[in-house]
């Protein structure tokens, strides 16, 4: 006699665990050998003045026009991009000499580097975003892709964990048990659906012992992370591919910092249920000193809204950051602090951020073995100069052995005078190092620099 059992009992016992009726799992090894297409390694070439530098970063294909996302560590985000030299995209675990590339620039809003692969190779990889969205649960099994080195052929292999939790810091990010995927490679679920864009390796807390001495040490493994950006979040942020290779303009508010309120000064002022930031230092004629905004203001809300309370504290800091950055150039931003026992609600209206560092003019001198750089308000800030000041120029880099080397110069020296003549600019700095090289016979001359706020003369000996 055979029992009859309907179609919905049959699909309710397969889900049980143990059950007489198993459901048909996913073949992981399946799932692994079709997605390996979207994760690719990306090599290229860092020029400086008398050598260049090899940079290998992974990354995943987004789109079905080859267009690749780096993390915000791949490069160098100081440097401009024309440093940035004959890029290469690797499948992974084929050795060969790979395709070309376009470096297409760094959005500013997340850091992230964009690379797009020559037409005649799309057709070898697939878009991440083409095997569907996942949405996993805390416990959930997930599983992703780690890359070996160049030396391997950049071979991948798997890796698999669960789901410890989503946190919003103040983008959705996931952490794992373990190690699921390589920094900059994919995550998915059991499914195969794409859950996530592995990002850089999360530092863990160990103790070392070493002939019977504990050490209390910070660990990270650089190959492989358990700490990723959800899916949902990167569908939106590899939207901003930047128009330009040197990246798009960046609003601006014209303050250096933000901190979290202390927890008990919070407490004393009621704004424990809420976020709030004391403002560091205000950029002289910047948009937020025009707006009367005033060093040690305590931010507690913006565009109308109570600042939202995080946890860890410090991520406040980094969503008032990130929601000016979305800001358009030339809009006014309500924001409301209080100063002493006042609540202030102010207006600033967002300029376009001075010179970028990694768009200040540059000159090398070969004879004189000196690169300068524009001063920017990266270099000001630094040196809490709290001006858009262009005065001097800063040293980029100085030749080994070179006399300047000699001399004591070093890289980051904020250079003021030549020879006893200010410098108000960078094109006075270039003339004037342009007229020390032009003069070979010039046995030696004397630099004023700025250095850890201390005032150094310098006389170089050229021969």
């Amino acid at each position: 006699m055979f029992l009859k059992y309907s179609p919905a009992l049959l699909y309710m016992l397969a889900l049980l665990p143990g059950s007489l009726v198993s459901a048909q799992e996913p073949d992981l090894s399946v799932l692994f050998e079709e997605r390996v297409k979207s994760v690719v390694a990306v090599e290229c070439f860092i020029q400086h003045e008398v050598d260049r530098e090899p940079a290998i970063a992974v990354g995943v294909v987004f789109d079905d026009e080859g267009r690749i996302v780096l993390l915000d560590t791949a490069l160098p985000s100081w440097l401009p991009p024309d440093r940035f030299k004959d890029f290469k995209v690797h499948q992974l675990g084929v050795d060969d000499d790979g395709f070309g590339a376009t470096y297409l620039g760094q959005d500013y809003l997340t850091g992230y580097h964009f690379v797009q692969i020559e037409e005649s190779a799309r057709d070898k990889f697939v878009s991440v975003q083409s095997f569907g969205m996942a949405a996993p649960k805390r416990g959930e099994l997930l599983w992703g892709i780690g890359v070996m080195g160049d030396q391997w052929a950049f071979l991948p292999y798997f890796l698999s964990g669960r789901l410890s939790g989503v946190e919003p810091l103040p983008w959705l990010i996931g952490f794992t048990d373990v190690a699921v995927a390589s920094p900059g490679s994919a995550v998915f679920d059991a499914q195969g659906h794409f859950a996530g864009w592995a990002g850089r390796p999360v530092t863990q807390e160990k103790v070392v012992f070493m002939q019977g001495e504990r050490f209390n040490a910070a660990i990270q493994d650089i190959r492989e992370s358990s700490m990723f950006l959800t899916a949902e979040e990167f569908a939106e942020q590899v939207k901003m591919v930047p128009s330009r290779p040197e990246g798009d303009p960046r609003p601006w508010l014209g303050i250096s910092g933000v901190q979290p309120l202390d927890r008990e000064a919070a407490r004393f002022l009621g704004l424990e249920q809420q976020g709030a930031l004391v403002v560091s230092d205000i950029i002289e004629e910047g948009p937020a000193q025009k707006a009367g905004l005033q060093s040690r203001d305590i931010v507690v809300a913006l565009d109308g809204e109570p600042l939202p309370k995080y946890k860890p504290d410090f991520v406040v800091s980094r969503f008032f950051e990130l929601e000016m950055m979305k800001k358009g150039i030339g809009q006014t931003v309500p924001i409301t602090v209080i100063r002493g026992d006042q609540k202030l609600d102010l207006e600033a209206t967002l300029i376009q951020q001075p010179t970028p560092l990694k768009e200040a003019e540059r000159h090398y001198f070969s004879d004189l073995g000196l690169a300068i750089r524009q001063f920017t308000l990266f270099d000001g800030i630094s040196r809490r100069v709290m001006k858009v000041s262009d005065e001097g120029v800063i040293v980029d880099f100085v030749k080994p052995n070179s006399p300047l080397n000699s001399a004591g110069l070093v890289p980051g020296d904020w250079v003021k005078e030549v020879d006893g003549k200010p410098i108000a600019n960078f094109a006075e700095g270039e003339a004037a190092f342009e007229a020390l090289e032009d003069d070979p016979d010039r046995k030696d001359f004397v630099l004023l620099v700025s250095r850890a706020n201390e005032t150094k003369v310098l006389r170089v000996k050229r021969k």
